[in-house]
């Protein structure tokens, strides 16, 4: 018996063996075919995928196909998803020719949004990304026709450029506006699960690219908040909203602005940070250890190239947007909520607590074991942070102040 155990215990090392030989003389591209293991992303992430509209068993399949994250051919990320994406466009295109608009052609374009975003992902660093994300965009908006309110595409000259967002209007009267921003690697047209929440309260929403991403010639950077705030006052003048109570809701990165914002600019009223880089994010020791793949989807949206640069170097970049002195100083006090999973591993959860520790008060939602931006809560704060704006920007804000209360999973703990 005890021979047979070491028989196979043997083949098995024997296996690895091989398979390790293999995978250092023909690289990691030939190891994972054989091995067939899905490469490059957390579950976490597949999670935040499925929430926009992804197929958790589809995109798994899909996902075992990619050994090459970089190259453009069959096997690389931006092929086989671009293929998967185009494989629905094309259902939706036929769909449509035969008039089921309201129903396949809609749902297929969806699925086509979805994975040409994932294709791009998570920032456009080839042709074949870009081609990607022209289709996304293309597909997105033959998708928009079937939005109710209806989105219209809004286009701001500012410094000789043009911001370009996408505006939506529920059907009542001059109501409040949020101002929505995502991060570095999920841009405008991928936050729909984000902004139905906030119509529904009856909350007009203006979603726009963080800058340095998607059609934002900006790069982000300490000042780049001017982008957001050019946008503020063209909302102002709009006869359809509310432009004197007006909100902010970032996500990821965008909820670095969330706070720069809401301790800055007073035509901002309530602002909503979602897992954003705060202050601890931008120090050398959390850079350090800080994934690298995170630091170059930052670098990117700063429009620095890292190739060839040191931590230290793209720390010493990235150091400037640290609102650690805006934390003590700040020259305005807009209400916030910041909302995140304590199991982060994107963002330090400490960024979230550390504006509380500067004395800035502030209404905190955090799920326990989740991570960046809870993203198996999504369904939940995306409802919770509605409310919190609408309450905030239409009712008497004291009237439910949770007053840095820590939420739970939905239960209130008082601090």
């Amino acid at each position: 018996m005890n021979k047979k155990k070491w028989i196979i215990v043997g083949g098995i090392a024997g296996i690895l063996l091989i398979l390790g030989v293999l995978g250092a003389v023909f690289g990691q591209g030939l190891l994972l075919r054989i091995t067939g293991v899905r490469p490059f992303v957390d579950d976490w992430r597949v999670v935040s995928w499925v929430n926009r509209g992804a197929e958790s068993q589809e995109i798994d399949i899909t996902l075992k196909r990619i050994y090459d994250m970089k190259g453009e051919g069959p096997g690389s990320w931006v092929y086989e998803l671009s293929s998967l994406a185009g494989q629905h466009e094309q259902s939706a295109i036929k769909a449509e020719a035969a008039g089921d608009d309201q129903n396949t052609a809609f749902k297929e374009y969806r699925k086509a949004v979805v994975y040409y975003y994932l294709a791009r992902f998570p920032y456009i660093s080839s042709p074949a990304k870009q081609a990607a994300y022209n289709k996304h965009v293309e597909c997105y908006l033959k998708l928009a026709k079937s939005f109710d309110p209806p989105l219209e595409i809004v286009r701001i000259p500012f410094e000789g450029k043009e911001i370009i967002g996408y505006l939506r209007v529920p059907h009542v009267q001059k109501p409040p506006v949020v101002l929505l921003s995502a991060g570095s690697d999920a841009w405008k047209s991928d936050v729909d699960y984000i902004i139905e929440p906030m119509l529904a309260q009856g909350l007009a929403v203006f979603v726009m690219d963080l800058p340095g991403t998607g059609q934002s010639p900006w790069a982000a950077g300490p000042d780049s908040d001017k982008v957001y705030h050019r946008v503020l006052e063209y909302l102002q003048t709009r006869n359809d909203v509310d432009g004197q109570n007006m909100g902010f809701l970032g996500l990821s990165f965008g909820g670095h602005y969330a706070v720069q914002l809401a301790l800055s600019d007073p035509l901002i009223k309530a602002a909503v940070n979602v897992g954003g880089p705060v202050a601890v994010s931008y120090t050398i020791e959390n850079i350090k250890k800080a994934d690298i793949a995170v630091i170059r989807t930052t670098a990117h949206a700063m429009q620095i190239d890292p190739a060839g640069k040191t931590r230290e170097q793209i720390a010493a970049s990235a150091a400037p947007l640290s609102l650690d002195r805006l934390l003590s100083n700040p020259t305005y006090r807009a209400s916030l909520l910041s909302i995140d999973g304590d199991q982060d591993d994107v963002v330090p959860i400490e960024d979230v607590y550390i504006i509380s520790k500067k004395g800035i008060q502030q209404d905190i939602l955090i799920y326990k074991g989740d991570q960046h931006c809870a993203p198996n809560n999504a369904k939940d704060w995306t409802v919770k942070a509605a409310a919190w704006l609408k309450n905030k920007l239409i009712s008497n804000p004291a009237s439910s102040c949770l007053s840095n209360r820590l939420i739970a999973s939905g239960i209130e703990h008082g601090n």
